[in-house]
């Protein structure tokens, strides 16, 4: 098993964002929202070359990622589409499993966060999807 992801079960963790070996970011915090948390606390310029551990990746993340150019990506999940955008943007890529499909919290569907970027393949543009989505959910705080 990846430490990296060891540590993000051992430490309750969602998401860590790593720069040469040192933390920057963590949230215990499921969903979209710890992405944007980290951009908004750490910038851009922080986050290119980062390694990511995030405990799911789907397309929605990964275009994230890809938008400041994150290093490397340890997740316990990763969907095919996260794993084509990674891959075309030239991020490194570890996952425990490979699924088809990143579904909504009930399962009884796709993930509306996947559903927002399903026709977006440029980064930004993916990040500008993601942020009115979690904006139209309400999760955004003091935004």
């Amino acid at each position: 098993m990846n430490d990296y992801i060891q540590r993000l079960r051992r430490e309750g963790l969602n998401l860590i964002v790593l720069r040469e070996g040192r933390t920057l970011f963590t949230s215990s915090e499921e969903g979209m929202r710890p992405l944007y948390e980290a951009i908004n606390n750490l910038g851009l310029f922080v986050l290119e070359g980062s390694v990511i551990v995030d405990k799911i990746v789907g397309k929605a993340a990964a275009l994230i990622l890809s938008y400041f150019k994150a290093k490397e990506v340890h997740c316990a999940t990763l969907s095919v589409r996260g794993r084509e955008v990674l891959d075309r943007y030239g991020i490194k890529h570890y996952s425990e499993g490979l699924t088809e499909e990143i579904m909504n919290k009930l399962g009884t569907g796709i993930c509306p966060f996947e559903k927002a970027v399903l026709d977006v393949d440029d980064p930004e543009e993916g990040y500008e999807r993601v942020y009115a989505r979690l904006k139209s959910l309400g999760l955004l705080r003091n935004r």
